[in-house]
């Protein structure tokens, strides 16, 4: 099972390997805290500062959401992926961007951690007060709409992000809380 940490220093190490793992893959780099550099243990523990903005609401994205919080994905002791909540989306985070936003280190994959990735997150979300969480992806991205559907999410439409100009499919989980 899927255990959610959210980065504290001593991950350091495993985090700069897992980065540094994305890197090679030349994928997209989601969530977007691996866009930020961290190849070194002083620039991960400049990582740590700006999720504790993001955390707090001091970050350049409040016209999307007012609050982030990431996690390291953990399958016992193996560091298998990432995964961020926003919690009190904007209009324009509610549209195009959801709540949730994670992946699996490319080494992990096709081992059946993302759909159980996103679950924990879902779940963690209600731990936030999210009720509705809103959950969107491209509509060149193949496997989030079956991870989706396995876990019960809504379909509610389809928009064109005025940004990237891509289809985004929107979906929802309703969180007991």
């Amino acid at each position: 099972m899927i255990a959610l940490k959210e980065l504290e220093k001593e991950n350091a190490l495993e985090y700069i390997d897992m980065y540094n793992e994305y890197m090679s893959s030349n994928e997209p780099l989601i969530p977007d805290i691996l866009e930020l550099k961290c190849q070194t243990v002083d620039e991960y523990l400049d990582l740590l500062k700006e999720i504790a903005k993001r955390k707090n609401g001091q970050h350049q994205d409040l016209d999307w959401y007012e609050d982030g919080h990431y996690y390291l994905a953990y399958d016992q002791d193996k560091l298998i992926g990432l995964g961020c909540i926003r919690n009190k989306l904007t209009r324009k985070g509610y549209d195009i961007w959801g709540h949730i936003a994670c992946s699996v280190r490319p080494s992990k994959r096709n081992q059946k951690y993302g759909t159980e990735l996103v679950q924990r997150l879902i779940e963690e979300s209600a731990n936030l007060g999210i009720q509705e969480v809103i959950l969107c992806h491209f509509n060149d991205n193949l496997i989030t709409p079956k991870m989706l559907k396995k876990l019960g999410a809504h379909y509610l439409n389809d928009i064109v992000s005025p940004y990237s100009h891509k289809l985004v499919k929107r979906y929802h989980i309703i969180n007991k809380l």
